[in-house]
């Protein structure tokens, strides 16, 4: 969900500025990857600390009789709001360019169906 509504506002942004009408198709494709390099920044920023918490209680092996959600919970006290960031430079250059991507083929094939922009964010 980040992903498309960050998108969506990053799209209106430019558009606020830049009349689509008159953007070419290679400019509309940029327009489309650098919104979709911020959608997917703020996807990565958003589901970072889940991940990290993941992959250590994926990791290590829990006590006997230890539940799921104290052992969350203990990882959580551990790693602190600092280690759950643990590895974000290369989530971001990971996610970053892949939605970017994605969000270009996208823009692409809204356009190729003659598909209206998404929903306005800022009504």
């Amino acid at each position: 969900m980040a992903k498309f509504v960050v998108y969506e506002k990053v799209s209106e942004a430019v558009y606020k500025r830049v009349d689509k009408s008159t953007t070419s198709d290679i400019m509309q494709t940029g327009i489309n990857l650098g919104s979709g390099l911020m959608a997917g920044f703020a996807a990565a920023i958003v589901s970072q600390p889940a991940d990290t918490m993941l992959s250590k209680i994926n990791k290590t092996k829990g006590l006997p009789g230890e539940g799921t959600t104290s052992r969350l919970i203990k990882i959580a006290k551990e790693l602190g709001l600092r280690g759950s960031y643990t590895g974000i430079g290369a989530r971001l250059f990971m996610i970053g360019t892949l939605t970017a991507l994605q969000f270009s083929i996208y823009g692409d094939i809204k356009k190729a169906l003659g598909a209206t922009g998404g929903v306005e964010m800022a009504k």
